[in-house]
């Protein structure tokens, strides 16, 4: 287990399984977008993340829509930006091919997913990104990843949505 990772779960925040899913993850170059509010444990995940698709593959931390034009990485790296639309950041980081990215919806950071995805097959019918949607939340007061929902595309457009079961 990849020590960063396992720092999480030892401070309870989540489970060795959705630990390994996670790294699983990552290695497979799926998209990943940590979602919830400031202080449920989003950022110090979305940094744990970001920083291990940094020790394995070719990454770009986008301060705006120019970097979307890189084609010569594997991850972009999407914080959460200020004085931007970030919903089109997002929208626009979907449509590039080949590259995935890791990024942040909180309440300063609002977007639809399944409407951007919709939006984004509806103009390049492009089925073979994978997502996962993190979701953190407090648990009796403590920080806590607790949802994890792999989110595909079929043919038609249709979202293919699958809870983790760890």
């Amino acid at each position: 287990m990849n020590p960063m990772l396992k720092k999480l779960v030892d401070q309870d925040f989540m489970t060795e399984s959705q630990s390994k899913y996670l790294e699983d993850a990552i290695d497979r170059k799926e998209s990943i977008i940590v979602s919830g509010h400031k202080g449920w444990g989003i950022l110090p995940l979305m940094a744990t993340l970001m920083a291990i698709a940094k020790t394995k593959y070719k990454t770009l931390q986008v301060k705006g829509f120019d970097d979307m034009k890189n084609e010569d990485i594997d991850y972009f790296l999407i914080p959460g930006i200020s004085n931007i639309d970030f919903e089109k950041l997002i929208k626009e980081a979907m449509t590039v091919g080949n590259i995935s990215f890791i990024s942040i919806k909180n309440p300063d950071h609002p977007y639809s997913i399944f409407k951007l995805l919709r939006e984004v097959f509806k103009e390049n019918e492009d089925t073979s990104k994978v997502y996962q949607i993190l979701e953190c939340a407090k648990i009796d007061d403590e920080p806590k990843l607790v949802k994890i929902t792999q989110v595909t595309l079929n043919e038609k457009g249709r979202l293919i949505k699958k809870d983790f079961e760890g």
